[in-house]
């Protein structure tokens, strides 16, 4: 082959060998490309969804009225409902402990806990239904249930776990909690309305003595003359919950022995 002639193929190899590699770099751009756009149109639809399942967490899906509760149907009242004034009047006076004592507590109209990023307290008809609410009841047997508790309050208080004799925790805002007293399923917590304020008190179940314990009580939050400002409803449970809880515990550990 003539010196010519080698030079030309030389040439032409060179030219076959730039063009492979122009069109294997396009084609690599071109990959990253489509690989920055599906990312992009991931993200996106990824934001669409959380967008969703924050707005599922806010409201129902479809424009609707809801009775309040607007959660699981509040349950039957005891059978036997007295007046207030006759409880107070014929009924038994409960000794109380005040564990918590705000008196210009002012309840926020909205707490960060509440937001939709965060999802378990972020439905709002259980915000306005909460936020209806003065007077607020719980035992401390459940962890779960008293999270649940206080963050739909909006606000922590103390938590004792008296295994020997269980108690019975009230909150009642704006009021200043003057009396207690109880009769057939009913307690009524007696205070003066205020403006601003929180209160917990804790009462045990031990002094209580329910008609019917299978029927659950009554807990009011009334006036000095006798006149209803909030209710809540919440089952009985003795005050030996938490030696059963231990027996049980240990019947269990037993068993595992054996």
């Amino acid at each position: 082959m003539s010196m010519k002639s080698r030079c030309t193929c030389l040439l032409f190899c060179l030219s076959l060998a730039s063009i492979s590699f122009a069109t294997a770099s396009s084609a690599n751009e071109s990959g990253e490309g489509y690989i920055k756009m599906f990312d992009k149109k991931l993200e996106e639809a990824q934001r669409a969804n959380a967008c969703k399942e924050r707005l599922r967490r806010l409201e129902p899906p479809e424009p609707v009225k809801l009775q309040d509760p607007p959660f699981l149907p509040e349950g039957a009242f005891p059978s036997v409902v007295l007046p207030i004034n006759e409880i107070v009047q014929t009924g038994k006076k409960l000794p109380y402990r005040t564990i918590v004592s705000l008196p210009s507590y002012q309840r926020p109209a909205y707490e960060e806990h509440w937001h939709s990023t965060v999802g378990r307290w972020s439905y709002m008809p259980n915000r306005i239904h909460y936020a209806l609410h003065r007077l607020f009841t719980a035992y401390d047997i459940g962890l779960s249930s008293w999270y649940d508790f206080e963050h739909n309050m909006g606000l922590s208080i103390p938590m004792f776990q008296n295994e020997k004799s269980l108690d019975l925790y009230i909150v009642a805002f704006q009021t200043e909690v003057t009396q207690v007293y109880t009769k057939g399923n009913q307690v009524v917590v007696v205070g003066k309305p205020k403006r601003t304020g929180a209160v917990a008190i804790t009462i045990k179940t031990g002094d209580l003595e329910p008609a019917n314990k299978a029927e659950p009580l009554l807990v009011q939050l009334a006036t000095t003359s006798g006149d209803e400002i909030d209710y809540s409803l919440i089952e009985y449970v003795p005050p030996d919950f938490w030696n059963k809880q231990n027996e049980q515990l240990k019947k269990q550990e037993r068993k595992k022995d054996a």
